[in-house]
């Protein structure tokens, strides 16, 4: 536990790092008027891709932020995904045709650069914070009520990255470590990692065709083929111009000769994929791996994306996670950067996310382990099982189960994501985040809940921030009504078995309530659960 800080500082958040994740975190904080300081190694953005795909849920996060409905033009929907054995035949099949809580398609491919340049401009239009680029941290020093990061700006030279100025200190209430896999923040401040015991080569190559319509033989979607002689995923609409391959290495095989242009077209023969109608723009070996941080949180110092988890692609999840853990930090750090929460609230930022993040990490070796056998007596007896029909289901995708939850829900969708459904508000039609906004929202079936409710839970509703809504099919005309268009609302509470619903900032269910008395109980328990009193709270206001 940290003191609260009330000294000044140069930011509220300093951020060493500004990839994707660092990028959600930022523009979280700075929508809600935290001042933010970057401090990014690298002197531009890198022009390659890396993750290639996302989700529903990291599309709404997009939309929240501003960046979802431009980018959507370059992210190709993905209908189902197959993990075939080497005779084509389908071991594993996982349906993304289903209708998603978060409004948007299931699951989609992306070309990572264009993903940077819509979150790019969405920042731009929100500003409110500071990006150092070319700037490396060197020395990070806490103290009980804000933290100092010594900075310096480098260029790299031959090589290697050397000083350009002199040293600089700047100080933040908070230290977010956004910085990748190879973490100076994790280090600095000694998070260990543990190794949860996967570490596989694999080569990844991406190709941009001449023309963008040629034929390749392979699936929609993509595919990953489990061949033991080699191992291979692949995507064919990677932002609608690009294809990946992968190929997992043999142990005899060395990576500075598997990643040459030649060796890469070799590989790719068997697609009829060539120079003369194809140009390689990425080809490396990377180290396929699972760790996970002991803790995502030390004092004043928080981690996200690839500084607190590694784990390997078979999900599509490494970035995804990242993404979640920025959201799910912004919110908390925004209580109580202005002061309706107490430090402590950081208490479960580790103890929610490390085993959602381990559960995906979990089910993402195990899909590692179908398609990286390699002994072809094993893929024969793994085939065979997976064929026979007695092979379970996929496991499903792991919901929260501990963190900032209503204690002793009654419904089991507490934890899960809450809806998102088309709505007309003072007589415009779209999505509802879009008319609604971000942060806290308090949806109820009865519009005298909202009446009736005491100053306490009012107050807490202020000190959130919450929008209230009744949400109904019947066409009323209230500035505190929208209109659920396509039952989705109604539909949703009716599985809930609730009247009153608390969404999180990050789209999940906080809690439900069924009578005004229940309704006043949850938030009760939320100011419990924020630590500080609601008359703490209005006065730091």
């Amino acid at each position: 536990m940290s003191e609260r800080s009330t000294m000044t500082t140069d930011y509220d958040v300093i951020q060493i790092g500004f990839g994707p994740v660092g990028h959600i975190s930022t523009a979280l904080l700075a929508q809600n008027d935290h001042s933010v300081g970057i401090f990014e190694r690298s002197p531009e953005q890198y022009p390659l891709p890396r993750a290639g795909h996302i989700d529903h849920e990291i599309m709404r996060i997009f939309q929240g932020v501003g960046a979802a409905h431009e980018f959507e033009k370059f992210a190709i929907p993905i209908p189902d995904y197959d993990m075939l054995n080497k005779h084509g035949q389908v071991l594993i099949h996982l349906d993304w045709n289903a209708p998603t809580p978060s409004g948007w398609k299931s699951d989609y491919l992306i070309y990572q650069p264009h993903m940077e340049d819509a979150l790019c401009e969405a920042m731009g239009r929100i500003g409110g914070y500071d990006l150092h680029r070319g700037w490396e941290a060197t020395a990070i020093v806490q103290h009980p009520d804000h933290v100092e990061v010594h900075v310096r700006e480098n260029r790299r030279i031959d090589g290697s990255w050397q000083a350009a100025g002199p040293e600089r200190v700047v100080t933040a209430k908070y230290l977010i470590g956004a910085d990748g896999a190879g973490s100076f923040t994790r280090r600095t401040v000694g998070i260990e990692m543990d190794d949860l015991g996967f570490e596989h080569d694999w080569l990844v190559t991406d190709i941009r065709p001449h023309d963008p319509d040629v034929f390749v033989d392979m699936p929609q979607g993509g595919a990953q083929v489990c061949d033991p002689a080699r191992p291979t995923s692949m995507f064919r609409w990677l932002g609608r111009n690009h294809l990946r391959w992968e190929f997992k290495l043999r142990d005899d095989e060395k990576p500075e000769e598997m990643a040459t242009e030649e060796k890469v077209f070799e590989l790719l023969a068997k697609w009829d994929v060539g120079p003369d109608r194809f140009d390689i723009i990425r080809r490396t070996v990377y180290t396929f791996r699972s760790l996970l941080a002991r803790s995502f949180r030390k004092d004043r110092v928080l981690l996200i994306g690839d500084a607190a988890h590694l784990m390997p692609p078979f999900m599509g999840q490494g970035m995804c996670s990242g993404i979640r853990d920025a959201t799910a930090l912004a919110w908390r750090l925004d209580l109580i950067l202005r002061g309706v929460a107490s430090d402590e609230l950081l208490d479960g930022y580790t103890s929610e996310r490390s085993p959602h993040v381990r559960k995906i990490i979990d089910i993402s070796v195990e899909l590692g382990k179908v398609i990286c056998v390699t002994d072809e007596q094993e893929a024969e007896e793994r085939d065979r099982f997976l064929l026979s029909g007695e092979a379970p289901p996929p496991e499903p995708f792991p919901w929260l189960t501990d963190g900032f939850l209503q204690p002793d829900p009654t419904t089991p969708e507490v934890g899960q994501l809450g809806v998102q459904g088309r709505i007309i508000r003072d007589g415009r039609t779209g999505m509802a985040d879009d008319l609604i906004g971000t942060g806290w929202t308090l949806f109820v079936r009865r519009p005298e809940l909202l009446d009736e409710l005491g100053a306490a839970s009012r107050g807490v509703l202020e000190d959130l921030r919450a929008h209230a809504f009744h949400v109904t099919q019947a066409q009323i005309d209230s500035p505190r009504t929208v209109i659920d268009i396509d039952a989705t609302y109604s539909q949703w509470f009716a599985r809930l078995g609730a009247t009153a619903v608390l969404v999180r900032p990050d789209y999940y269910v906080y809690g439900t309530a069924s009578t005004l008395e229940e309704l006043e109980a949850m938030l009760s328990g939320v100011r419990e659960q924020l630590g500080v009193p609601v008359s703490a709270a209005s006065a730091a206001r």
